[in-house]
């Protein structure tokens, strides 16, 4: 079972340099009790960035969603601040943007009304609207569409506005260039950029590397951890 381990306060996501910020120890997952990898460990601390690769079913988007809490891994454990703290604070703890493989937008709905529900929910508030964040995605002429009638890069880039509505620690992200043309890539990696100049983590999945700036960070081949891990 995963332990999530929060610090004190989110400043001290912000603040501190030199030490992990997030730790993922010994992970090992499974997807219908078929291993996918095991025996994972990797730290990322403050502006760097984690390219998740490996071939297809080796586990890329369990190893996001186990980081973000929504998949229970068989063993392990995702530490933050390497603070062992028995209870978790929701008010304080650092906060997690997760864009997954599928933009999560109701259809029926327009993209200026798909953000303007994210923006009400849980997380920090960065205080930019919803028109805003279309606007850095290249995205502003969608705002009045049904998300049913955008293309899927149209859509893609709306799902990333999500990123700019909240003040967020940690990215997750899984394929983020899916079907993005050349501008929306570039929209993209310059975001990122200042996010990671700004103290924010990424982790992405990816089959091609986006560029994010040198040094940034590193990759992990899932390929490198499967052991026994079923093929399928």
């Amino acid at each position: 079972m995963t332990t999530i381990v929060e610090p004190d306060n989110h400043e001290t996501v912000r603040t501190l340099t030199g030490r992990p910020l997030l730790q993922v120890e010994e992970l090992s997952c499974e997807r219908s009790e078929i291993p996918l990898f095991s025996d994972l460990s990797f730290s990322i601390t403050q502006g760097e960035i984690v390219r998740i690769s490996g071939p297809n079913g080796s586990g890329k988007t369990t190893l996001l969603r186990a980081i973000a809490g929504i998949h229970r891994p068989v063993a392990g454990r995702v530490v933050w601040e390497l603070q062992e703290m028995a209870r978790r604070d929701p008010a304080t703890g650092p906060k997690i943007g997760y864009i997954g493989h599928t933009p999560g937008l109701r259809g029926e709905m327009t993209a200026h009304e798909n953000l303007e529900f994210y923006s009400r929910i849980g997380g920090r508030n960065s205080g930019k609207s919803p028109m805003q964040c279309l606007e850095t995605f290249g995205a502003a002429h969608c705002a009045s569409l049904p998300c049913a009638r955008l293309s899927a890069g149209q859509r893609q880039r709306v799902a990333l506005a999500r990123l700019c509505l909240k003040d967020n620690d940690l990215w997750l992200l899984d394929e983020p260039a899916t079907s993005l043309d050349g501008e929306g890539v570039d929209i993209l990696q310059d975001f990122a950029r200042r996010h990671l100049g700004n103290g924010g983590l990424v982790v992405y999945s990816s089959h091609q590397p986006l560029d994010f700036g040198p040094e940034r960070g590193s990759e992990i081949n899932l390929a490198d951890f499967q052991g026994a891990a079923s093929e399928c």
